[in-house]
């Protein structure tokens, strides 16, 4: 009786693990990136070869454009499939760098022009508008928040084409982590002791977004009723397109993903290689078994 018992719960037990493996998974990937030097190809590579199985669903969003693959497109050779969407990736990604890269330049210009004006005679020259170069910095610096194409909106409406989908639901946002050029801390020490300048200075070269990125406990709400998981990998860029003193621009992006992820029961993961995020989505796919 007692074998007979045990027989049975294993039937059950194995039942339900192969009824878990056959349940499809529909994944969206962001890709936010601005250099293809940043793992992008070793991501894609890893996605298609250990993270989809047979029937799963995914769309790609690169910063320009998405793409979709159905079960059938997916159970085509993957090599093909790899190679199309690397090249495709590394047009899009290195044209949204293109704007990107300007951007920073100017913010790397205007940076320099305030050093001039505060250091290193260690006193600001008045025959010259500080306040000037300070709107300009201002303006770039917009220029580099319209640049992001992750934002509430986006999110929603790419996410919308799971709901009432057979199957779990995730959504992986890799991000490349933003910095940006500031005046040296010398000359941030001048503008400081100068009351005309101290506060502006502070805002623009020592705080980050003030403003919220979006209402995540409502966009949170919303992922629930989907329902998906929300997985955040931050991916600190190998190269830098600007030297000397730099600050992070993207902790409001890495505040609001990662009460995301918290929020949905997803990932949250700061690395040097996506791929190390995408491992970690994976294993915790594997350990929900």
């Amino acid at each position: 009786m007692r074998r007979v018992i045990v027989f049975i719960l294993l039937a059950i037990s194995l039942t339900f693990f192969v009824a878990a493996e056959s349940r499809p998974r529909n994944l969206i990937v962001y890709f936010e990136f601005l250099d293809n030097a940043n793992g992008v190809e070793d991501a894609v590579e890893f996605i298609f070869n250990k993270m989809l199985r047979p029937g799963d669903q995914l769309i790609i969003q690169s910063p320009t454009r998405t793409y979709s693959f159905s079960p059938a497109t997916l159970s085509q050779p993957k090599a093909g499939l790899i190679a199309m969407v690397q090249g495709k990736l590394r047009r899009d990604i290195s044209r949204a760098g293109q704007g990107y890269k300007q951007v920073i330049h100017n913010l790397d210009a205007a940076a320099r022009e305030i050093e001039e004006l505060a250091y290193p005679s260690g006193a600001i020259d008045t025959n010259k508008d500080m306040n000037e170069l300070f709107i300009l910095y201002r303006q770039e610096l917009a220029n580099l928040n319209q640049l992001r194409k992750v934002k509430d909106a986006s999110l929603r409406t790419l996410t919308a084409a799971f709901r009432g989908r057979e199957g779990e639901n995730h959504l992986i946002v890799l991000f490349e982590r933003e910095f940006r050029p500031i005046p040296k801390r010398e000359a941030l020490n001048v503008l400081a002791d100068v009351p005309k300048y101290a506060f502006q200075s502070n805002e623009l070269f020592a705080t980050g977004n003030p403003r919220q990125l979006f209402d995540v406990p409502a966009l949170a709400a919303y992922f629930k009723q989907v329902p998906l998981a929300q997985h955040f990998i931050y991916v600190t860029s190998k190269n830098s397109l600007a030297g000397g003193n730099l600050f992070e621009n993207s902790g409001d992006m890495y505040s609001a993903f990662s009460k995301l992820a918290e929020a949905t029961g997803g990932v949250c993961k700061t690395t040097a290689e996506p791929m190390t995020g995408l491992e970690a989505v994976l294993k915790t796919w594997k350990n929900a078994k």
